[in-house]
């Protein structure tokens, strides 16, 4: 188990050349297998087989969102906000929604990676729309923590969440489309540049590939992630601590579950909060965030 400090920081020691680690692939699990061989050791895993037969996976689709609440304004991300600048713009659901159905496409290569994408991220989806609770089951998550929170994820090929470790378990589910998701170690924090960019109940890196500076980030050549491409009706599982970064190869629909056991409550989520109060006051991380975006005269601005 990595330390407090270990979370924000990074673990204190790395090797010289990190080893390529594998993630087991299984069709299914069971609660006691789950716990036993990947939550409490915090091991990623990919799940093949137990969200195949969801309702989400056999009816959501961006018309079916367009038509729950068609004016229902939504906050879209612009590009990776978390390693490059933070920007965002609104939009009615319906209009952006019919707009990937329109222009779906899957990536060609990495000139589409770095294009900047509208994305709409973290939505909170049972909080707007209770009815689809329904649809999913993350039973295996829910029975080891006492807290658990769920968003969806709609966007374009090419969207792009870059590297960051979460505070807290995550299941992600793929419901429609295809994502690449890119896992790297608590082990190896040091070599991933920990960035001192403001994000609620995780940290970020300062790295991102694409853009990649060997003189400024040499470490970095060390890492060797695990590279995993979720088809629909799979999940992984990403425990807390993990470093990932994600993106869309065609246009997606995924939704993921987070939840804190009892260690999670007590030494992350306390922080997290405490942290939260503080850049809401303008008091921690205000200078730079994934929550607020800079106008012209130096200010934060939703």
């Amino acid at each position: 188990m990595y330390s407090q400090e270990q979370m924000q920081n990074g673990a204190s020691s790395t090797s010289p050349d990190q080893p390529r680690l594998g993630v087991d692939r299984v069709p299914r699990l069971e609660s006691a297998e789950f716990a036993a061989r990947y939550f409490r050791p915090r091991q990623p895993v990919v799940i093949t087989d137990m969200a195949t037969q969801w309702p989400a996976c056999q009816r959501w689709s961006f018309d079916f969102f367009a038509q729950l609440d068609p004016d229902r304004a939504v906050t879209l991300e612009k590009g990776n906000v978390l390693q490059d600048e933070t920007a965002f713009e609104s939009a009615r659901m319906a209009d952006y929604l019919t707009g990937l159905t329109q222009a779906g496409h899957a990536v060609s290569g990495a000139e589409d990676e770095g294009t900047a994408k509208r994305y709409l991220s973290m939505l909170r989806i049972f909080e707007q729309f209770p009815q689809l609770r329904a649809d999913v089951d993350f039973s295996l998550l829910e029975a080891m923590t006492l807290k658990q929170v769920y968003f969806a994820w709609l966007g374009p090929a090419g969207t792009l969440t870059g590297y960051h470790i979460d505070w807290i378990d995550n299941i992600l589910a793929q419901i429609s489309g295809r994502k690449r998701v890119w896992l790297v170690p608590p082990s190896a924090s040091p070599a991933m540049y920990p960035s001192s960019k403001y994000d609620y109940r995780s940290t970020l890196s300062e790295v991102e590939p694409n853009t990649w500076d060997a003189k400024r980030h040499p470490l970095f050549a060390t890492v060797r992630p695990v590279e995993i491409t979720l088809e629909p009706g799979q999940m992984l599982f990403i425990p807390r601590g993990w470093w990932h970064r994600v993106m869309s190869l065609t246009p997606s629909i995924s939704i993921n579950a987070f939840g804190h056991d009892l260690s999670g409550l007590l030494l992350y989520q306390s922080r997290a909060s405490l942290l939260h109060g503080l850049h809401q006051l303008g008091l921690y991380g205000r200078e730079d965030c994934t929550c607020h975006k800079k106008t012209a005269d130096s200010k934060r601005a939703k």
